[in-house]
């Protein structure tokens, strides 16, 4: 189920035109059973400096300066693999291909999200079940955030049995 993307960076040259700083093939890793993922790109500060002397691959920076883009595709009939889950981010799920649900801790479940739906997640409890036969792809953007405060509790990183196993915002692409 492994896959590769194609990673294009541009930047400057010192007369100031545009150039291609990297063209690189990236490979997915196995990040929990039948889920297969890769960071694309980590900001290291906000806002972003793009001048070339700031240059960093990618590579994250300290919480709060964060925002992450991932690729990230599950096995057919993978829901034991997407379990119950929040984080401390403003999150883009763009569907890319294939066709799942997300369910939510209070069990309502949001059915038939398919290829150009986009769910934006607010530092909700969820979990993502694939439907069919295909793998689901997505293209996740996380985006550091101040925890969730609800019902006069204070909501945090909730990653149950994914402790140690994944990291939602990396300390190294």
């Amino acid at each position: 189920m492994a896959f590769e993307i194609r990673r294009v960076i541009t930047g400057h040259d010192e007369h100031g035109n545009a150039i291609v700083r990297n063209d690189e093939i990236m490979k997915s890793q196995e990040r929990l059973p039948g889920y297969q993922a890769m960071t694309v790109w980590c900001t290291g500060e906000l806002p972003v400096n793009n001048d070339e002397t700031a240059f960093n691959n990618g590579e994250p920076g300290a919480k709060g300066q964060r925002v992450l883009m991932r690729i990230g595709e599950m096995a057919p009939d993978a829901h034991s693999a997407s379990v119950m889950h929040r984080t401390e981010t403003l999150d883009y799920a763009v569907m890319l291909a294939g066709e799942c649900d997300m369910e939510l801790d209070n069990g309502e479940m949001i059915r038939g999200l398919k290829t150009g739906d986009v769910v934006i997640q607010r530092g909700t409890n969820h979990k993502w079940i694939v439907r069919g036969t295909a793998p689901v792809r997505f293209l996740f953007v996380l985006i550091d955030a101040n925890p969730v405060s609800a019902g006069g509790k204070l909501l945090g990183d909730d990653l149950g049995n994914l402790h140690g196993k994944i990291s939602p915002m990396p300390t190294s692409a």
